[in-house]
């Protein structure tokens, strides 16, 4: 049986992001602990801890998903097709909705870069190892609520790509802190 599409493009999108969010931390120190000039704003350094707790707290819910979805791949077969990332799409792009993070997903600063990294270094291999045992659509056989921006029921694929388009978010966020 061939690998799922869906698969396909969520590893490819989890192995890009977590490149990305880890070369973040090559930026100079100062650069990641400057807080840009208007309200609320975080540093480079708040982002990659928001990500990180971010990121802890959605594998506790794919983590869940994915073992139910392999359970029920013993006894059924997976819905032909693949899964809708496109209506992911709009979370990595700032101001296209509206949410605020959950207090417990709000950067403390008590973590130090050098911790951040290495959890989400861990992080981006568990998700792979999710992924892995998911290769031939087994994903699409649980869904779970998602609040966010009014999403409904994703499957644990959506839930994986939802974890990379949030990262792919804060990404952004950092990357239009350095446009003149």
């Amino acid at each position: 049986m061939l690998q799922s599409v869906t698969s396909e493009r969520v590893a490819a999108a989890l192995l890009q992001v977590f490149s990305l969010l880890d070369a973040c931390f090559e930026l100079p120190r100062e650069e990641l602990e400057r807080r840009p000039e208007y309200p609320d704003a975080w540093t480079g350094a708040e982002h990659l801890e928001h990500v990180c707790l971010a990121n802890h707290f959605l594998l506790l819910t794919i983590r869940k998903g994915c073992g139910k979805a392999r359970r029920r791949a013993e006894g059924a077969k997976p819905p032909e097709g693949e899964s809708d990332l496109a209506l992911l799409s709009p979370l990595a792009t700032p101001g296209a909705f509206d949410w605020s993070p959950p207090s417990h997903m709000v950067p403390t600063g008590r973590l130090q870069p050098a911790e951040i990294r290495t959890e989400l270094k861990s992080q981006r291999d568990e998700c792979l190892e999710l992924l892995a045992g998911l290769p031939h659509g087994e994903g699409r056989l649980c869904t779970i609520w998602m609040s966010v921006h009014g999403l409904g029921r994703l499957d644990m694929y959506q839930w994986l790509y939802f974890l990379a388009q949030h990262a792919r978010y804060h990404l952004v966020m950092l990357e239009q802190r350095h446009r003149p």
